[in-house]
């Protein structure tokens, strides 16, 4: 809508959600289970389960393979 604004700001504005909007998908972090955590990135948070129970944290670090999180779980991905 402000693409096609008369307003002589509007696709500049316009520009500027966009980009705001993409480093918002950039930045947040995403909840992902061990099973499907293709992509898993350092601060998403990593679903998983441990001596039968189910837990959530947040990965400090990873491999591509391995996912370690701040409880200090080593988890394959």
């Amino acid at each position: 809508m402000l693409d096609t604004s008369p307003h002589s700001d509007g696709p500049a504005i316009a520009r500027e959600a966009r980009a705001a909007v993409d480093w918002i998908d950039t930045t947040t972090p995403r909840t992902l289970d061990a099973h499907d955590a293709d992509g898993i990135r350092v601060g998403d948070i990593l679903r998983y389960e441990r001596d039968g129970y189910t837990l959530e944290g947040v990965v400090i670090d990873t491999d591509g393979h391995t996912a370690t999180t701040n409880l200090g779980d080593s988890v394959a991905i």
